[in-house]
């Protein structure tokens, strides 16, 4: 399969066929939206299953029980540590989107001064995904104040920051981001085969991080997936801003005895 460039646009290969995707093909800014919305509409849903005791957290005493007669110990626990924290600690995920997205400004728009390349649009869609996960995140973490399972406690307004993970959000955004601003219709090497390539090894290592906050017992079971939807809704409000359409600049005026260009 392979990808064409015509003047002034760029057609990405099909996923089944290898056909290419015209512009009235692809996904537009509206479908990030929607799914941002329905994202949403779900994470609101685990949040009030959090706050009811629905079925969403009914696992997270069995798993903490089973992680407490399991805990690594000693350089294991280290070790794992140390792939957490780089999976999901914003000191490392934001350098890796954000020097992405300054990396994919540059190839795109080209030089410029670093005032230049944080007003375009990869940094901005960076930006507005970070925003996204500070806001809903701590809002959520702040209001609800959940306990953590080393507490061994599972207690509500009480000056915890459990739900939801914010280490599986950042990764989750990272990861994925970080593909959307490489290889989708708007990114630096547009390639559908290449996306698709990517994304399963992409999902294993967020499984792997999410599965690492659990298992050292840094959070509830029910934590993780809440942490992924909230990166996901982040991806999606990024994605909105990556797809949004582009304002034509208007020619500059003609300068007094200067033929105008022919029509």
């Amino acid at each position: 399969m392979a990808q064409s460039e015509g003047r002034g646009d760029t057609r990405v290969e099909s996923q089944s066929t290898g056909a290419l995707l015209d512009p009235a093909t692809r996904p537009t800014w509206r479908s990030s939206v929607v799914a941002a919305v329905i994202a949403l509409l779900v994470f609101g849903l685990c949040i009030w299953q959090v706050v009811v005791r629905g079925p969403f957290i009914a696992w997270d005493w069995q798993f903490h029980y089973y992680v407490d007669s399991h805990h690594p110990v000693g350089w294991e626990k280290a070790f794992l540590d140390i792939v957490a924290s780089i999976t999901g600690e914003r000191m490392f995920t934001i350098p890796m989107v954000g020097g992405t997205a300054l990396y994919v400004a540059r190839k795109q728009g080209g030089p410029g001064s670093l005032r230049n390349l944080l007003t375009r649009r990869p940094v901005l869609a960076v930006l507005a995904g970070l925003a996204t996960i500070a806001l809903i995140g701590y809002s959520t973490k702040f209001g609800l104040g959940r306990t953590g399972p080393h507490h061994n406690m599972d207690v509500l307004h009480a000056g915890g920051q459990a739900f939801p993970s914010g280490h599986a959000a950042n990764t989750f955004f990272t990861g994925f981001f970080i593909l959307c601003l490489l290889f989708t219709q708007n990114g630096l090497f547009p390639s559908v085969s290449r996306l698709r390539k990517m994304i399963p090894v992409v999902a294993v290592i967020v499984m792997i991080a999410g599965a690492l906050m659990s298992w050292l017992d840094y959070h509830w079971l029910s934590d993780i997936p809440g942490g992924w939807l909230l990166g996901f809704i982040a991806c999606m409000v990024a994605l909105s801003v990556l797809r949004a359409p582009r304002r034509e600049r208007e020619p500059a005026p003609a300068t007094p005895g200067t033929p105008a260009p022919p029509a």
